[in-house]
């Protein structure tokens, strides 16, 4: 073979080598450009969703806070119904005392009134000699003062005519 021909073969192969490397540089180069554009496409589809994050995370903050504040009110008015509980406690405490005072007087009237029948305690008893529930004595005293009021007011419209 020739000088020549050998030459012509080496740069005919070198040409083709080189063909086929443009070729393989231009097929990477567009590869690497359609994956770009992927990416592109990913991250604009994420922005798009970013905005719908950033709505459902104020949403959420949001309901956080109105669930702090009805906790916060629902516990302010657990102290406050506490607190209204004490003090019917001791209201109902002072009542009962007052109660039992109320109660002590009127034995004690009732052991010095000759008309009231009473066992050694002072108790109003009924014609057997058993002793009246409190809540019967208070329903005679209740009685009791109506009549009163009643009879005096009788007398009061009589003396005027």
């Amino acid at each position: 073979m020739q000088t020549s021909t050998i030459i012509w073969i080496v740069v005919a192969v070198i040409v083709v080598i080189a063909i086929v490397a443009l070729v393989m540089a231009r097929s990477r180069g567009r590869r690497v450009e359609a994956k770009r554009e992927k990416a592109a496409e990913i991250r604009e589809h994420a922005s798009e969703h970013d905005q719908d994050l950033r709505e459902q995370e104020a949403s959420a903050t949001e309901a956080r806070a109105r669930s702090d504040l009805a906790r916060a009110e629902a516990q302010k008015r657990q102290v406050e119904a506490e607190r209204l509980a004490t003090e019917a406690q001791a209201r109902a405490g002072e009542a009962q005392s007052v109660r039992r005072e109320r109660d002590e007087q009127l034995r004690e009237a009732d052991r010095h009134d000759p008309d009231v029948r009473t066992d050694k305690e002072g108790y109003r008893v009924d014609e057997q000699g058993n002793r009246l529930t409190p809540d019967a004595d208070r329903d005679r005293d209740e009685r009791a003062t109506f009549d009163r009021r009643e009879d005096e007011s009788t007398r009061r419209d009589e003396r005027e005519r």
